[in-house]
């Protein structure tokens, strides 16, 4: 007999923690699954949540993203196994388990409205702590060991920020943490653009959903945007501690657009500029 499904009660942005969950869980399902991740399955079937209604289909996009930052958390911790990853904005990210070398330390950063979800289904262990702080309140800094290499992690948390919120926060990791290595994910300009009450990336959702689409699930209101090249322009000239920036590709996925035309034509102009992108910093240990 299966455990009884659990309601969770979230609005706002802390309610958009279940999309790339629902989407990682489908994609994991698949006999040809992207990306292997059975605790975001578990999880996706414990909870008692409308996903497909509010939702649509499961989108690759979000499984790739995902992808994409386990990717660069192993390279950093092939080089620094002892390393700490802060992740900001965790909410249900099943990431540390499928990154995890047995030595690496982790910080999930959430509110406390998130962490009480968090740490029913993903609670503390001796290397994984669940911090209940704002991403723009500094207290985490303080909770942060660097001495043995540090990578901070933002996904899906930067387009809900105003635009002085999203450039102070990645400014005050460059003062902060001289030799770290940040990676964030954000839209273009023209997704978080608001049409009738929606961004256009509600919009493209709401083409997976069944039924009548004016009164589904809305995603919050998007409030910032920025392309690769605005973003590698903005990052230079943000601090001097930014040494390296990075256009992180989606790798290969399914159908037209992620299996071919993203993956060998996403990185030219002007196609690097329309798409979601995912950018990978690098600021220098001695600043001048």
């Amino acid at each position: 007999m299966s455990e009884p499904r659990t309601r969770v009660d979230l609005e706002g942005v802390p309610e958009t923690l279940l999309w790339p969950l629902y989407c990682r869980a489908a994609e994991s399902r698949r006999p040809d699954a992207l990306i292997e991740d059975p605790k975001s399955v578990s999880i996706a079937e414990a909870i008692d949540y409308p996903f497909e209604e509010n939702f649509g289909r499961p989108h690759i996009a979000l499984a790739l993203r995902a992808v994409c930052f386990d990717a660069q958390i192993k390279k950093f911790l092939a080089t620094n196994p002892d390393g700490t990853v802060v992740a900001l904005g965790d909410g249900l990210e099943t990431q540390f388990w499928r990154v995890d070398n047995g030595r690496v330390r982790w910080l999930s950063v959430d509110l406390e409205e998130t962490m009480q979800v968090r740490r029913k289904y993903l609670p503390d262990t001796d290397r994984l702590h669940n911090l209940s702080c704002s991403a723009l309140d500094e207290a985490w800094m303080d909770e942060v060991d660097p001495a043995g290499g540090l990578f901070i992690s933002i996904q899906g948390l930067l387009m809900y920020l105003g635009e002085d919120e999203a450039w102070a926060l990645l400014r005050k990791c460059a003062e902060r943490f001289p030799g770290a290595s940040l990676m964030f994910d954000a839209m273009p300009g023209w997704l978080t653009r608001q049409t009738s009450g929606r961004s256009w990336l509600d919009v493209l959702m709401m083409r997976g959903r069944k039924g009548k689409r004016d009164d589904k699930y809305r995603l919050p209101p998007l409030r910032w945007g920025a392309s690769v090249d605005e973003l590698r322009k903005r990052l230079f000239a943000m601090h001097p501690a930014v040494e390296e920036v990075q256009d992180v590709g989606y790798p290969p996925g399914r159908g037209l657009t992620f299996r071919y035309l993203n993956p060998y034509m996403g990185g030219a102009f002007p196609i690097r500029n329309l798409r979601p992108n995912n950018t990978l910093v690098h600021f220098a240990p001695n600043p001048t």
